[in-house]
Order: C-alpha cells, then structure tokens, then sequence
C-alpha cells in the first residue's frame, strides 16, 4: 500500500494485489462497507458504479494486449473516491496508473484540489493508453492493406484473423466502459458537485475517440477480410478454369493414342513406323491451333 500526499486533506491511497491484511487496514481508517471490501480482494467480473453516502465505488476495465496471445486481455482498476480521497485498486501492474504515479508531481501536483480530478487524471492515463493499444492494431491492419494486393497467401489470411480477434477481444473489454463513463458523469456531479461536470464530460469524449477508432478499424479489416476472400475465389476458379480447358485439349490426343495403340487400327491406319508420327503430329498442331483460338478469345 503506498499514500500520497497530494495537499491539505487530499490524498491518493493505492494497493496492488490487495490481501486481507490490506483491506483491514481500510477497514479501520475508512467507513467502507465490508462487501466493498470483499470485492476488493479479487477482480470482478463486469464494470460498474455504485455510490453510497460518504463515497462512491467503480469498478473500471481496460484492455492490455497480451504478446503471447496476440490479442487484448482484461485489466481492472477499483476506485473507492470520498470528497478528498481516492483509493485506487489494481491486481497487477498497470502502466497507466505507473504514469499517473511518474507524473503526479510533476504535472498534476499544483492542479488537483480534490479526488474528482485524481479520478479524472487517472481516467485520462486509461484513455490515452488505450489509444495507444489501437495504435499497435492500426499498425497491423495498415500492414495487411499494403500487402493485400502483393501476396495472396495462408499467411496473409491468418494475420486477419489474428487482427480481428485482437479488435473483437479489444470491444467486449472496452465498450462496455462507455456506459460506465456515462453514469460517472451523472453520479460524480451529484457526488463532487457541478464543478466536477467539465472534467467527466471530457473522458466521455476522449472515449469516443476510442470507439470511433476501433469502430473504424473494424470496419477496415472485415473489409480487407472480404477482398483477400474474394482475390483467393478468383485464383480457385481460375485454377479449376484452366485444368477443365487442359482436359479438353488434351483428350483428342489421349482418345488418339488409345485408339491407335489398338491392334487392330494400328494395322489399318499404322502400315509404316513414320505413319504414327505423322498422325500424332497432326493432332498436336490441331490441339496447338485450339490452345490458339481460346487465348485469342480470352479463354485460356
């Protein structure tokens, strides 16, 4: 558990991976309830805002890309906010609230008068992190968008699907946050009071941008997903276009050559040895005129 001081009354409480000794100390300084309490020692399950008569409880999740997955996982921070204090909660490291922490006092110190704004900052490290994360994927979808029409291949198509897993994984994370802002703004009015309005009024809109992006990049490589799919069904017809004119081609000769290997025909048609090659190299220039025309018309 590390305090800060921030001025007056006003402090910063956080605790990383809580254990029961932790929440007893809470328990002991603050008025919290004991079911705030127990939800403290481990994450929750979904987002959420409570308030109560002293201090209000948020339950906030922020999506970390995972390097071994490849795609984004789940992280929590719980805020416990009174008028002039905030206890914060994580069960891991998390970067945003590291970068709160390195500029806290430095940036903030002279400008927070109060936990609304702790909360804020700290929101605003969420958002700007999270932007960040979509950065990483837009780097990959724009990767995918250069090499579409350059490669056609297996690969090409796992790293859409690995994209779009990431951005899938990414939305059921982070979406559901955008109503969890929107009740903050209406509950941390009521709670700090109008001057709190302008603060909470900006993470919604720094959020939007979050959506609008993901929404965006969604929308881009279910787009690039269509095309490579339908580059790989034009490749296939083409293929199986090719092979049915070759056995076309290919079957006078093959008809010709079972045909004249027969005993029988071999000695009404074959009566010299140069006979044969003279059949066979008819056939072949009749097939080569074929193969011709069919180019010539586009068919081949």
């Amino acid at each position: 558990m590390t305090e800060t001081k921030i001025k007056n009354n006003l402090k910063w409480i956080h605790l990383t991976r809580p254990n029961k000794n932790d929440v007893n100390e809470l328990k002991n300084e603050f008025n919290i309830h004991p079911l705030i309490l127990d939800e403290l020692l481990s994450p929750s399950d979904r987002s959420k805002i409570e308030t109560y008569d002293d201090y209000l409880f948020l339950v906030y999740h922020l999506p970390i890309y995972n390097n071994l997955e490849q795609t984004s996982r789940r992280a929590e921070i719980d805020f416990v906010a009174t008028k002039e204090i905030l206890i914060t909660v994580t069960y891991e490291e998390i970067e945003p609230i590291n970068q709160f922490e390195r500029d806290l006092e430095k940036k903030y110190q002279n400008t927070i008068n109060n936990a609304a704004q702790i909360v804020y900052y700290i929101l605003e490290e969420v958002n700007d992190f999270s932007l960040r994360q979509l950065k990483h994927v837009e780097r990959k979808v724009n990767f995918v968008g250069d090499q579409i029409f350059k490669r056609q291949d297996r690969k090409l198509l796992e790293d859409i699907s690995s994209i779009k897993r990431d951005l899938l994984d990414f939305a059921i994370i982070a979406v559901p946050q955008k109503s969890t802002l929107t009740s903050l703004s209406d509950i941390g009015v009521n709670f700090w009071g109008k001057h709190a309005a302008i603060y909470f009024a900006d993470l919604e809109g720094d959020f939007l941008k979050i959506h609008l992006l993901l929404e965006n990049l969604k929308a881009t490589v279910e787009s690039y997903s269509q095309t490579v799919s339908q580059l790989f069904e034009f490749k296939t017809s083409e293929i199986i276009r090719r092979f049915s004119i070759l056995g076309f081609l290919t079957f006078p000769l093959v008809l010709y050559a079972t045909i004249a290997l027969q005993p029988q025909v071999e000695a009404t048609f074959i009566k010299e040895p140069a006979d044969f090659w003279i059949y066979f190299f008819v056939i072949s220039a009749i097939l080569l005129g074929v193969a011709a025309f069919f180019r010539k018309r586009g068919w081949l």
